[in-house]
């Protein structure tokens, strides 16, 4: 690489971008900036995290689910799993804010420990960070710039001479032609420089009458030391306004978590949140103008004036002893904060995190009837979906087992049981009567495949089903009268990963498999006086987590089923549901006399005759096939009448005949299965020369599917193989 012309392309790279993202302005230049998109440039903080969330938008996939929670600027890199609930209330709670045009209130998150509270406020922060560096997203502060006496003619620009830039501001000028330059210390914006009325007229002017303007620029004012500054200037140049802002540098900044640049963290401490300094002791500012030298200014530091223009976070809130955070009460309602000698009006928006105890201890306080209008609550359970919770694992637990071999279905078994301890019984009283018994029969295992897949309990007619699923979302709302709700403990998502990390290391497994992951939980359960969830109370089958151990270890045993048929080339669950639909299909076409596509040909063929006497001898029907065929349309036909049958509807719909189907189908292939099964573990044994030449090709080939379609290692298919032939395949 030639190094020389490497740089060179860099410096350029980087000199077009500068130039791009318009990093240094003119006051004058930026007033042209908000001619031209004056709604951006005419934003709260508010409003701006609104735009934010709107800016990356929602995911085409799941319209309640923001794409800002998925990371895209940093390709899913610790992206929020589920919690849709939780990210509408965050939307929902800004909207509000940017619809009364100021911020009166904290958004406090609460919920368990590993709830990923965090996690969304971390996205949030990091969202703004992207968004803060695009066109949409631009945002201005300034400094104040006083140039030497070379650049002028005169000392810093306190004189009548002509200034040497022809439009005559200081703020192009190099820093060796500055004597003095002074940030502005809470980034204030720009148009603040402009008086009230003034301001008022132009972004009238901008946005019409009916636009509605943050209060914080139609009625806000700069920084005390910034209209120190501006009151001094404006009294020395005797009123002239143009003269003042040659002294103004608009810059271009952006929001940094790193650099705590309108993003800040703040974690449980014991101090207040803002200070302030005398500035003019500070020996490398003595090159001020003499009207400015004989001024004191103050600069206020710490978190709050960190974050103005942007969010602040207070991890673990109610951690900290209530006397440390009393003054969020005036910060949260009027945007304030009273320091030794001046009161600063901000401009943030004011994110918090909470352990539920914390919040309810809080809730007892004598001070919670003041801090409960000014709070929003918004409630972070654990996740009650499996198939979500597994998501949590299964990067997680790869890139933390390098090396290490991982069965197939440890990350579901883990993230099933943990979703299992944190199920509650339903009050089947508070549904309707349609209902009741229903929901009062769901078992754990069923109530988390209602929430994960929708899935209702097998047997159940069409129309209970219908009414069950419609109350999934009351389900997962329901709340007790002592305020716990479901998803408030249970194992947390980083119990969950313990349990998988122990389990890699444990020395009686050669590999990170289902077996060892049951027994690391199994482990786990014998430590009542570590983990708070397992001293519950049972509720019959709910919240006894030994006992949730041998409902996923079944689970386990029909997934590994499911894996051996597909391995073997037999019908699994899913191809019976696809085989049933073809089935109805080809049976109603028949009933019509009419013909249908092939959808390998693209011809129209007649019914498959075949499919069907083959379908009705696996169903063992006890009539004529005529009479049986179209009771079967008939009951498609009445059921489609309340709402419309899918595929999925049809196990629900004909419950006794999937489970004839099956049960003929297996009963029939069972010892082919067992023999099989037999086969493949002499051949994981190194004893398949012992097998007749055809016996092992068939082995062989039954093997490679499991390693290469579905992920076995040799130690995870025998101790698969192994449990399903002793526990579903004796003899």
């Amino acid at each position: 690489m030639d190094h020389a012309r490497f740089l060179d392309d860099v410096s350029g790279t980087l000199s077009t971008e500068f130039e791009q993202n318009r990093r240094v302005l003119t006051f004058e230049e930026y007033l042209e900036v908000v001619a031209k998109r004056p709604q951006q440039q005419v934003r709260s903080a508010a409003q701006y995290l609104v735009d934010c969330f709107d800016y990356w938008g929602r995911s085409p996939d799941n319209p309640k689910r923001f794409r800002l929670f998925d990371a895209p600027w940093d390709e899913g890199r610790d992206l929020v799993v589920g919690q849709e609930s939780a990210q509408n209330a965050i939307y929902r709670h800004l909207t509000s804010f940017a619809a009364q045009r100021r911020v009166n209130k904290l958004i406090l998150l609460h919920g368990p420990n590993g709830s990923a509270k965090s996690t969304l406020l971390a996205c949030i922060t990091r969202a703004l960070e992207a968004y803060s560096r695009s066109d949409d997203g631009a945002l201005y502060c300034f400094s104040w710039v006083f140039p030497t006496d070379k650049a002028t003619g005169r000392r810093l620009g306190f004189g009548e001479t002509a200034p040497a830039e022809p439009t005559g501001s200081f703020a192009g000028l190099p820093d060796d032609k500055l004597d003095a330059r002074i940030q502005s210390d809470l980034r204030d914006h720009p148009l603040l420089l402009l008086p009230i009325a003034h301001r008022q007229r132009l972004l009238e002017s901008l946005l019409g009458a009916e636009g509605r303007v943050p209060l914080v620029l139609s009625k806000g004012e700069l920084s005390p030391r910034n209209q120190t500054i501006a009151e001094r200037l404006f009294a020395t140049y005797r009123g002239d306004l143009k003269k003042l802002l040659r002294h103004v540098q608009v810059e271009r900044f952006f929001v940094s978590r790193r650099f705590r640049r309108a993003a800040v963290t703040v974690e449980p401490q014991m101090h207040i949140d803002a200070a302030v300094r005398q500035l003019t002791a500070d020996r490398s500012l003595t090159s001020l103008p003499l009207p400015l030298q004989s001024t004191t200014l103050y600069e206020p530091v710490g978190d709050l004036v960190d974050a103005n223009r942007g969010v602040i976070e207070y991890n673990d809130l109610l951690k900290r002893p209530i006397d440390t955070f009393k003054y969020l009460l005036a910060t949260c309602e009027k945007s304030t904060v009273a320091l030794s000698n001046q009161i600063l009006h901000l401009d943030l928006v004011l994110l918090a995190s909470s352990n539920e105890l914390h919040l309810v201890a809080f809730k007892e306080h004598h001070d919670w009837p003041s801090f409960k209008g000014r709070i929003e609550l918004v409630r972070v359970p654990y996740l009650r979906s499996w198939l979500l919770e597994k998501r949590i694992y299964d990067e997680q637990v790869a890139e933390e087992t390098p090396g290490r071999p991982i069965g197939p279905h440890v990350t579901t078994l883990a993230a099933l049981w943990a979703v299992l301890t944190r199920l509650r019984k339903p009050n089947a009283e508070v549904y309707p009567k349609e209902v009741r018994t229903t929901i009062s029969a769901l078992t754990p295992l069923q109530k988390a495949d209602l929430y994960a897949l929708g899935r209702t309990p097998p047997g159940l007619p069409l129309e209970k089903a219908r009414l069950l699923r419609a109350q999934v979302q009351a389900l997962l709302n329901e709340e007790r009268e002592d305020g716990e709700y479901e998803g408030q403990v249970g194992a947390s998502p980083r119990e969950m990963k313990s349990v998988l990390l122990s389990a890699a290391q444990r020395a009686e497994f050669t590999t990170l498999s289902p077996l060892a992951v049951l027994s690391e939980i199994r482990d786990l359960c014998r430590q009542s006086s570590v983990y708070g969830f397992l001293k519950l109370e049972k509720e019959g089958a709910y919240r006894d987590p030994v006992a949730l151990i041998d409902a996923v270890r079944g689970r386990w045993l029909e997934l590994a089923s499911d894996d051996l048929f597909r391995a073997l080339g037999l019908v699994t669950r899913e191809q019976y549901d696809e085989l049933f639909r073809r089935y109805l299909i080809n049976v109603s076409h028949s009933e019509r006399n009419e013909k249908l596509m092939n959808p390998v040909t693209g011809r129209l063929e007649e019914p498959d005759a075949v499919l069907m006497k083959e379908m009705e001898r696996d169903l063992a029907i006890d009539r004529e096939a005529k009479e049986f065929r179209r009771d079967l349309l008939g009951r498609v036909g009445a059921a489609s009448q309340k709402a419309p049958v899918t595929p999925s509807d049809y196990r629900e719909l004909f419950p006794q005949l999937f489970e004839k189907l099956e049960s003929s189908y297996y009963a029939r292939q069972r010892p082919a299965i067992r023999k099989a099964v037999m086969d493949m573990l002499r051949l994981l044994a190194g004893e398949g020369d012992a097998l007749p030449p055809a016996d092992r090709r068939r082995a062989e080939e039954s093997l490679g599917r499991l390693r290469q379609e579905i992920g076995y290692d040799e130690a995870s298919a025998h101790e698969a193989l192994s449990t399903l032939l002793a526990e579903r395949l004796p003899e």
